[in-house]
């Protein structure tokens, strides 16, 4: 009869290093994706040890793990965990993954009678875009901002010029008017 290894004391020696293990780099998300997706479908799961599961992976690895179950199995999964709640029966799927969540975040199922805390009917409004707003309220000031900097510079000039003549000029009339 064969002796079977710990499979755990393997699989940590291959995290230790994983420089040994080139060439099965790509299946070793896999293989770990595979091997939690089914912990989190098993019959005896509980919430307890959906929680065990998340704080062990992290966060983040367990919500791209349960991103990768389907709506059904989310399904399967929070039904099984949190059978009383009432609405369990008209969610819809994106309520079953945010549930589901909820529960492996620490949030307890509901017992037989009890109610669910009030969720938001509706979403609140989003915020205005600018898209909404008035376009081009702004004014132009005769000068090209794009421009490079010389332009800029002969711009200015050529403004500041043009407005001592208007003033000369505006200056000479008022003269002319008063005698």
């Amino acid at each position: 009869m064969a002796l079977d290894v710990d499979g755990y004391a393997v699989l940590q020696a291959m995290a230790s290093a994983p420089e040994a293990f080139p060439d099965i780099r790509a299946e070793v998300p896999k293989a770990a994706r595979s091997l939690v997706m089914r912990q989190l479908k098993a019959r005896t799961l509980k919430v307890p040890a959906l929680r065990l599961i998340r704080d062990v992976i992290g966060t983040e690895a367990f919500a791209l793990i349960a991103d990768g179950l389907t709506d059904a199995e989310v399904k399967a999964v929070v039904t099984r965990l949190d059978p009383h709640h009432p609405t369990l029966k008209e969610a819809t799927p994106g309520w079953h993954r945010r549930r589901l969540a909820a529960l492996a975040a620490g949030e307890a199922p509901l017992r037989r009678g009890e109610t669910a805390p009030t969720e938001p009917t509706s979403p609140p409004a989003p915020p205005p875009r600018a898209l909404v707003s008035r376009p081009f309220a702004a004014t132009w000031d005769g000068v090209d901002h794009d421009a490079p900097v010389e332009t800029k510079i002969a711009a200015a000039d050529t403004k500041a010029e043009g407005k001592k003549e208007r003033k000369d000029g505006a200056k000479k009339k008022n003269k002319k008017k008063k005698p």
